[in-house]
């Protein structure tokens, strides 16, 4: 992911699991981004803490 915004569409629109209580903090924490109230941070670690919830393989690697 490259924004919270993208982060928010991907949860919203194609997640795997729509009541966890991770996924339901990363939308939050998403959109809280874009009202300038949650950091870039916490939405990440939120995301990631859905991803594992929903169990989702992912790789923290940043690819250049």
């Amino acid at each position: 992911m490259r924004s919270a915004k993208q982060a928010f569409d991907l949860l919203s629109a194609r997640w795997p699991v729509s009541d966890g209580r991770a996924y339901i903090a990363a939308l939050e924490a998403c959109e809280g981004v874009n009202d300038g109230h949650v950091s870039d941070e916490s939405a990440r670690e939120s995301f990631l803490l859905a991803l594992e919830e929903a169990e989702i393989p992912y790789s923290t690697d940043i690819e250049r």
